[in-house]
């Protein structure tokens, strides 16, 4: 195992010595709700903000962004966090309004966002299958509409190169999707085990050839990650795979995140070290219910520290045989919830790591600022060993 002395560098590489400190990318851009589409950030500013997210050296900020529409400041990505890394579009991916995709290409070019379709994977043609199957299946004469969408992508029960042939027509459909719309790729929501069953999610073999195919298919460039059970997906597929992002929704502390990591590492035992899995690893924590609080208020960290459980995510350091590991990052699902939170003189007092500075996404920022100081901190990183 090797070990590099990161001291400061690690955390703002090049960008740093241009002269922009990474705090400036979790502030509020300055821009007014009369010119939305106006900022007064400089073109080196956003260079270097590419830059330092194109290195990877980092824990990312991640989130699901659902409610999109472009229209305005809460309802377009155009407002997150500068320095936010990658969101996955929960709802609204597509026929596309030219407001989101104006929205889509300014984050993008802009500030080195990428942009994720995301939706459930459980069986052939999901999402995807034209709705006139859906409509017609009796008229066509099949016994069940789920016999009339395997016999569209060509599935047969029982024929093993039919169902190959199948996940590979699939696989290129969601991908001429994916570029039909300039998505950066796709992130898999894996649930066999949560009412998400199906005749891909439930088969660890079909899974593996879904993502080899993925992975041929999207090309250079394009990401390919899992949420939901990542412990639960194929072995073989963890090379193929940039991030696993869990789903670690009320989180009561540090030992539950432990737990959950060490059951992603079992799975994919000889396959990536413990170290590569941890760097892989994504944290989350559900908006949709928790964004008021930034989570539940009781997570523990190991020193018996409470924070609100996204800033717990955010602090969170895996260590693996005795050596504090880099982690992949942390997130929330409906991201969007944590815009335009307000909160009271109390409440900041109560909770000191908030800023009154920021004036959206507050929870998010506030880890943002977390990680960044957490990757200063580390004195000694573990670098994955490459097989």
């Amino acid at each position: 195992m090797l070990k590099h002395y990161i001291g400061k560098i690690i955390m703002c590489g090049a960008v740093c010595s241009a002269l922009y400190s990474c705090s400036d990318w979790t502030k509020v851009e300055s821009i007014n709700q009369g010119t939305f589409l106006e900022n007064n950030r400089s073109d080196e500013y956003y260079e270097n903000l590419r830059a330092w997210k194109a290195r990877k050296d980092h824990q990312i900020t991640f989130g699901w962004f659902g409610n999109w529409t472009g229209v305005d400041q809460e309802h377009s990505m155009r407002s997150l966090p500068d320095s936010l890394d990658f969101i996955s579009i929960w709802g609204s991916w597509k026929n596309l309004t030219d407001k989101q995709k104006t929205d889509l290409q300014y984050v993008q070019e802009k500030k080195g966002t990428k942009a994720l379709l995301c939706f459930i994977i459980a069986n052939i043609g999901d999402q995807i299958t034209p709705q006139s199957v859906y409509d017609n299946w009796q008229e066509e004469g099949y016994e069940s509409e789920r016999a009339a969408v395997n016999a569209y992508w060509g599935w047969v029960d029982g024929d093993d190169d039919a169902i190959s042939k199948a996940i590979d027509k699939y696989t290129q459909g969601l991908c001429d999707t994916i570029h039909k719309y300039n998505y950066d790729g796709f992130d898999i929501d894996y649930e066999p085990n949560y009412g998400s069953s199906g005749n891909l999610a439930s088969y660890k073999d079909r899974m593996l050839m879904f993502c080899e195919y993925m992975k041929n298919h999207l090309g250079e460039g394009k990401m390919l990650v899992v949420d939901g059970e990542p412990q639960s997906m194929p072995a073989e597929a963890g090379t193929l795979l940039d991030y696993f992002i869990v789903q670690a929704y009320n989180s009561y502390g540090d030992s539950d995140l432990n737990s959950r990591l060490q059951s992603t590492i079992n799975n994919f035992d000889g396959v990536l070290t413990p170290q590569e899995v941890a760097r892989k690893y994504i944290v989350t924590e559900n908006f949709e219910s928790y964004a008021a609080n930034g989570g539940n208020s009781n997570y523990m960290d190991k020193e018996g520290n409470t924070f609100n459980s996204l800033e717990g995510m955010a602090r969170w350091v895996p260590v693996i045989d005795g050596d504090s590991i880099m982690k992949g990052g942390f997130g929330s699902y409906h991201i969007e919830y944590d815009y335009g939170l307000t909160f009271t003189d109390d409440f900041y007092t109560a909770h000191p790591w908030l800023s009154r500075d920021d004036l959206s996404y507050p929870w998010t920022r506030s880890g943002m600022r977390a990680l960044r100081a957490l990757e200063l901190s580390l004195i000694h990183i573990s670098e994955p060993t490459r097989h």
